[in-house]
């Protein structure tokens, strides 16, 4: 696989950052990989010119006014397994502890798809109302609260629940909250 990509690697980690970078290079003919211990030196280094982003969960959502406009070419790095839920928000993740073949595997897929259109975009979309709720759930309201703050009735929230966890494929609150903050309907401000 040929691609001239320009990567940029996140991590206060250093051996991570170094084996990621050896691993892109001995197996992907890439084009320039720029590896950053300090997210600082990496905004400050013209972040823009970079096609895909490597970065740990901790400075996505540190510098999640970067990294979410640009979730679709953002690959965490995590040091836990996601939950199913959490997974189908999550598609671009490498999990550290992997073996190196399966890492191999994923480092592949992730760079076959970076001109695709990502697995979120596939969804059907939700309408004002049910980002209005998708939302309000975020922020750890129940029902009958967002049936008062929104003006309607107990049971056009659960129908709109319904549309959302069935437009989404996500059932539970915790896998909504994550959907919604990784679309940008909320922020870690708004979660409290």
């Amino acid at each position: 696989m040929s691609l001239q990509l320009q990567i940029a690697v996140i991590s206060p980690f250093t051996l991570a950052n170094i084996g990621l970078k050896q691993l892109l290079c001995d197996f992907f003919a890439i084009g320039t990989i720029g590896v950053y211990s300090n997210t600082d030196d990496f905004l400050s280094a013209r972040p823009e010119q970079y096609d895909l982003f490597f970065v740990t969960a901790d400075t996505f959502f540190t510098h999640s006014d970067f990294f979410l406009p640009r979730k679709n070419k953002t690959v965490i790095l995590s040091d836990r397994e996601f939950v199913s839920e959490e997974k189908k928000v999550l598609e671009r993740r490498l999990y550290i502890y992997d073996d190196t073949e399966s890492i191999i595997e994923k480092l592949e897929r992730i760079l076959n798809s970076i001109d695709k259109r990502s697995a979120d975009d596939t969804h059907e979309e939700l309408s004002p109302r049910e980002i209005e709720v998708l939302q309000l759930v975020a922020q750890g309201y129940i029902n009958k609260e967002i049936a008062d703050k929104l003006n309607i009735s107990f049971n056009t929230v659960l129908t709109h629940r319904k549309n959302i966890t069935t437009k989404l494929g996500i059932k539970t609150v915790s896998g909504l909250s994550f959907y919604a903050m990784m679309n940008g309907y909320v922020t870690t401000k708004d979660i409290e």
